[in-house]
């Protein structure tokens, strides 16, 4: 009873252990997410900003000066004269707000560049984890046909005990034997170094029993849905606009700041208090005329700049679309091509070279092409999703 027990305890344990380490792609890419280093590098940079604009619009400090003289009179006693005052420079209006605004829509932009990054990470993990569960699909295929000839195999080497077959036959097996093994080694390992890749880029630490779910791998289809394509380009590009607008803002103050000044002097035998007042005259300058004239410059510049790249863009993306279309008809087709060869072919291939109808190079022949469509079919799959993964980068699609 003690020993039933034991055993269905150590059952649900293994079962719970085994359950909790699945990990489907929804899993990994928060995990990632919570770990990603460029995305709190991102977060840390716009913090950076945000400070810096502070940094650089921040009050003027208070100057605080002091002077003193050796006077000797005409007439009376000679002295020491000194003179203390602090002078303040005061910005008028909203400029110091303007200034920040300008600072802070720039460093949004440039947050929104970083996303961009950042969907590019996930969908490089994304395509990771398909093509691990693409080189799964293939391990587990040919383990089956690999099981199944080695059935075969081992009636053959029976039946040459008997001397029912010659040893070149059997050799001819043999050999198709160890190259079906090389190759399902082969496939094995890839399947191990993408999943490596996948828990490494989550930031997981591998273990014996972490197992990737590739239940919720995407359907391949002809054509997809993207949404509202190039929206982080777009809201980036406004950000910028919206900072020389700003600009022209900024310059456009008649009177920009204010100097004021206090002074108390000690003369020999007199005090002098003295207040001061400077108010600089931008119409008398130029200054201000050409930031306006560069600010309007820029804002030429990054609509031009987002008109080339957005067309750019849009030809790679058809070009993508296209190529995405093909491949997805190509692998239905192969799949249906390997289906029927699989299931319809190759068991009349069999059973006519267990009756001696045909020789064992045809029958080996006809395996070859069952392996090639097999290989062309999962390469196939692997083409398509990266192009899926390189559409979904480019057009800027967050989920």
């Amino acid at each position: 009873m003690k020993k039933s027990l034991c055993c269905i305890i150590f059952f649900l344990v293994f079962t719970q252990m085994s359950e909790g380490t699945t990990l489907t792609l929804e899993k990994l890419l928060h995990t990632a997410s919570e770990h990603n280093a460029l995305s709190k590098a991102l977060d840390q940079n716009v913090l950076a900003a945000k400070s810096q604009a502070l940094a650089n619009t921040a009050d003027d400090p208070y100057e605080l000066y002091g002077q003193s003289a050796r006077a000797v009179p005409d007439a009376g006693n000679w002295g020491y004269e000194y003179a203390v005052g602090v002078s303040k420079n005061i910005k008028l209006g909203n400029i110091q707000t303007q200034e920040r605004d300008i600072a802070n829509l720039q460093s949004e932009a440039t947050y929104l560049d970083g996303q961009k990054r950042l969907i590019n990470f996930k969908n490089t993990l994304k395509n990771i984890y398909h093509q691990h569960c693409i080189d799964l699909q293939k391990y587990r295929s040919m383990k089956q046909s690999y099981d199944d000839f080695l059935k075969l195999f081992n009636k053959k080497q029976k039946a040459y005990k008997y001397k029912e077959i010659s040893k070149t036959e059997l050799m001819q097996l043999q050999s198709e034997k160890t190259t079906l093994f090389a190759q399902l080694e082969e496939v094995k390992m890839m399947q191990n170094i993408s999943k490596q890749k996948v828990l490494m880029l989550s930031n997981i630490s591998n273990t014996k029993y972490a197992q990737l779910s590739c239940r919720d791998i995407y359907p391949i289809r002809d054509k997809i849905s993207l949404g509202k394509k190039f929206s982080l380009s777009k809201e980036a590009k406004d950000k910028r606009i919206q900072s020389t607008q700003k600009s022209l803002k900024r310059y456009s103050h008649t009177f920009e700041s204010i100097s004021v000044s206090g002074q108390y002097g000690r003369e020999i035998d007199i005090d002098r208090y003295t207040i001061g007042v400077s108010l600089p005259l931008n119409f008398s300058s130029s200054k201000n005329e050409h930031a306006k004239a560069a600010a309007m410059y820029k804002a030429s510049a990054i609509e031009y700049g987002y008109e080339q790249n957005i067309k750019e863009k849009k030809a790679l993306l058809s070009e993508l679309q296209s190529q995405l279309t093909t491949q997805a008809r190509m692998t239905k087709a192969l799949s249906k091509n390997y289906r029927t060869y699989k299931k319809k072919l190759i068991p009349l291939v069999k059973k006519s070279y267990d009756l001696g109808e045909i020789s064992v190079i045809e029958y080996l022949l006809n395996r070859q092409k069952l392996y090639t469509l097999n290989h062309e079919l999962y390469a196939s799959k692997k083409a398509y999703y990266n192009t899926l993964f390189r559409l979904y980068t480019l057009s800027e699609k967050k989920d």
